[in-house]
């Protein structure tokens, strides 16, 4: 988010948009205005070059969740554990106890 210049404050609402909040519950979690919500997520759309909700959940993910998950899934099939979690064999029923 800081990479597309976005505020403190832009930042707290567009991670309120990427959870897939409504204005009015994000009015209520961060104690501002509908109103006020609603200038943020024009500013979040116009530094980011989006025009919806939905495609700024669909270019976080595309630009920075799914780039992960791809790296992961290169990672697992190497027999590597993934980056940000546990690998296949820590799910195993009985992993790592001693009988």
């Amino acid at each position: 988010m800081r990479a597309y210049g976005l505020t403190s404050r832009e930042q707290d609402v567009t991670r309120q948009v990427l959870r897939g909040r409504s204005t009015k519950s994000i009015s209520r979690e961060l104690s501002i205005t509908g109103g006020t919500v609603q200038a943020h997520v024009r500013n979040i759309f116009e530094r980011t070059g989006v025009r919806s909700r939905h495609e700024l959940v669909a270019v976080a993910f595309r630009r920075h969740y799914e780039p992960r998950i791809r790296d992961n899934e290169r990672r697992t099939r190497s027999g590597l554990p993934s980056r940000h979690g546990p690998g296949p064999a820590d799910h195993a029923v009985g992993a790592g106890r001693r009988p």
